[in-house]
């Protein structure tokens, strides 16, 4: 076949478009028996390993496992507000006096606020 050849009895398969083309690479470093899990995965699906791993990239979900740290304010804010409650605790046991007991309510409410934040997403 040469350049005169009718595109249409041309055999094999079409070029692909520049935009089509997949040059670039990523590489990933893994253990043996990783890379024997994977290659297990890949041939379960029916996939080259290649696609199976873009496909994955691209679609597969991950799990983030966070645990969240308390920054050093929430940490002194926490310290301060328990202190609170101790000391106020501590009076009302000592004198019966049920005044004190009150402001317990409004300390308490300060703590979910911190415990807000602290549970609030990122």
């Amino acid at each position: 076949m040469n350049e005169r050849t009718p595109r249409f009895r041309r055999g094999g398969r079409p070029r692909k478009t520049d935009s089509e083309k997949r040059r670039l690479l990523i590489a990933a470093r893994v253990r043996p028996d990783e890379l024997a899990i994977i290659e297990g995965r890949a041939a379960e699906a029916n996939f080259p390993l290649s696609d199976f791993l873009r496909e994955q990239a691209l679609t597969g979900v991950i799990i983030v496992r966070r645990s969240r740290r308390l920054s050093p304010i929430d940490r002194h804010d926490l310290a301060r507000i328990g202190s609170n409650l101790n000391q106020i605790a501590r009076a009302c046991n000592t004198t019966g006096d049920t005044f004190r007991a009150r402001h317990i309510e409004a300390t308490l409410e300060e703590l979910r606020g911190l415990l807000r934040r602290i549970d609030a997403p990122g």
